[in-house]
């Protein structure tokens, strides 16, 4: 029995001894990789150890990565309010945000920052984390495999996204490497991204120093100079004077008639022209060709008649029926002589009020066909004339009525008349490719020599308001506008 086992014990200590070399090369093996670690890390930090500004040590960060694990691309983003923004990319000075890749990796970085852990993809078996944004950003650049770590600072403050080829698989060794290159540049990182000085403080800084030149007993004209521009500058800021809304006008007058033609018909006399003094309902404007009316007018009494007399004959008949169909005849024909009674009387086209014809030079159109609604005349009274005042949309909110103005026509700059706003119109109308708001005004001490048409400027007076306000206010709108602030 004891020789059986004897040759057994040294096999047993084989064994034991290949079990100790396994886990002392294991040992070795991961202190190397801790090694290597720390050396990728020491690299990256070397050389972001230069950059003074928050931007520059970004673009390092990225570039050094990329060119430590061999991504493909590597790009960096922040908190910015509420939502991770991309400010860094490797081998990419500028950053387009409509760029759809853009959008695409803040949409990544925003999925890895929400749940505050490493995205791996595509993701190993057993992962819990979603994915969802990513892939898609996978899929939208082509086959890739991609690495999302938070950077954090208690709390997570930013992103790394890493992208890498399809065959470039990620170790574990990977992911802790750069896990550990992160906890080592985050904290610098993160203090130029809060501390870096934009231009407000810039200019802060340079006041206070400029302040202290100022308190110091030399440079006496420079200092006066300086004194002089703060007070035009306080006068700017908090001086007032008249807000006045400018706005092209034109004249019109306040009642006016559009005569047209009141059936199809040919032109057969004109008896006006533009700047004819007309009276109502006795001056007469035109005439239409009546003849073929007439004609008409004939053969509808003609058919009447003939109607009339079947009518007669079944009466006498006694052929009730006969008599009924007779009696739609002439009830027809009754009716087709009163219309053409009454275009014959309306052939003759008087004018509806008194005034001044306007617009209408038929005279060389004798002859000429008109159409049923045409228009051939317009005629109106020259006083009393109102301004129509086209205001801009951004500037109607100012604009009440009973407000006053000044207008210049175009035909006498140098005259201001005087005028009231009446009343705003509540749709507004394109105009030169601009909406604008019709204001009806009327004018205080019109001149004799206004015409209706006449065109020019218009300024209304708002009230009092601060200078700065009215020379910046078209800025500031534009701005916010462009920038919805």
């Amino acid at each position: 029995m004891e020789s059986r086992t004897n040759p057994n014990q040294p096999v047993l200590h084989i064994a034991v001894s290949q079990d100790s070399l396994d886990q002392l090369q294991a040992r070795i093996a991961a202190a190397e990789a801790k090694g290597a670690n720390l050396s990728k890390a020491a690299e990256v930090i070397a050389a972001t150890a230069t950059s003074e500004r928050f931007v520059a040590l970004a673009m390092a960060v990225c570039n050094k990565i990329a060119a430590q694990w061999q991504a493909s691309r590597v790009s960096l983003g922040m908190l910015r309010g509420r939502t991770v923004r991309l400010l860094a990319m490797s081998q990419t000075e500028r950053i387009l945000r409509k760029m759809q890749l853009v959008q695409n990796l803040e949409t990544a970085m925003e999925e890895c920052f929400d749940q505050d852990c490493e995205i791996i993809f595509p993701a190993p078996p057993g992962a819990t984390y979603v994915t969802r944004c990513t892939a898609r950003l996978a899929a939208g650049e082509g086959p890739r495999a991609i690495c999302v770590l938070p950077i954090r600072r208690d709390s997570a403050m930013g992103v790394l996204l890493l992208e890498f080829p399809p065959e470039r698989a990620l170790t574990a060794n990977d992911i802790k490497a750069l896990r550990l290159t992160l906890d080592l540049v985050s904290p610098r990182l993160i203090d130029l991204y809060r501390h870096d000085k934009w231009f407000g403080a810039r200019w802060a800084q340079s006041s206070r120093a400029m302040l202290a030149t100022v308190l110091s007993p030399s440079h006496t004209w420079a200092k006066l100079t300086a004194v002089v521009a703060a007070a035009l500058l306080a006068w700017v800021c908090l001086g007032t004077g008249t807000f006045r809304v400018s706005a092209p006008f034109t004249l019109e007058p306040v009642r006016q008639a559009t005569v047209i033609a009141p059936f199809n018909g040919y032109i057969q006399a004109v008896f006006v022209h533009p700047g004819t003094q007309v009276v109502a309902g006795q001056t007469v404007l035109a005439k239409l060709h009546t003849a073929r009316l007439r004609d008409q007018l004939a053969a509808a009494q003609a058919k009447l008649a003939a109607y009339r007399r079947q009518a007669d004959i079944a009466q006498s008949r006694g052929k009730f029926a006969d008599v009924e169909i007779a009696d739609d005849g002439v009830n027809a024909q009754q009716a087709r002589v009163r219309l053409l009674r009454r275009r014959i009387a309306l052939a003759t086209i008087h004018s509806p009020i008194s005034g001044t014809v306007l617009s209408g030079r038929l005279q060389r159109r004798i002859g000429s066909p008109v159409k049923l609604g045409q228009t051939l005349f317009k005629v109106a009274p020259l006083t009393p004339l109102l301004a129509q005042v086209r205001v801009s949309d951004s500037d109607i909110l100012y604009v009440r009525p009973r407000q006053k103005g000044r207008l210049v026509t175009a035909s006498y700059p140098g005259i201001e008349i005087p005028f009231r706003v009446v009343r705003i119109e509540p749709l507004a109308v394109i105009r030169h490719k601009q909406n604008v708001f019709d204001v009806r005004t009327v004018l205080l001490k019109p001149p004799a020599w206004l015409r209706p048409g006449m065109e020019g400027t218009a300024r209304i007076h708002i009230g009092h308001r601060h200078y700065i306000w009215i020379w910046t206010r078209s800025l500031i709108d534009w701005l916010r506008m462009k920038l919805w602030l």
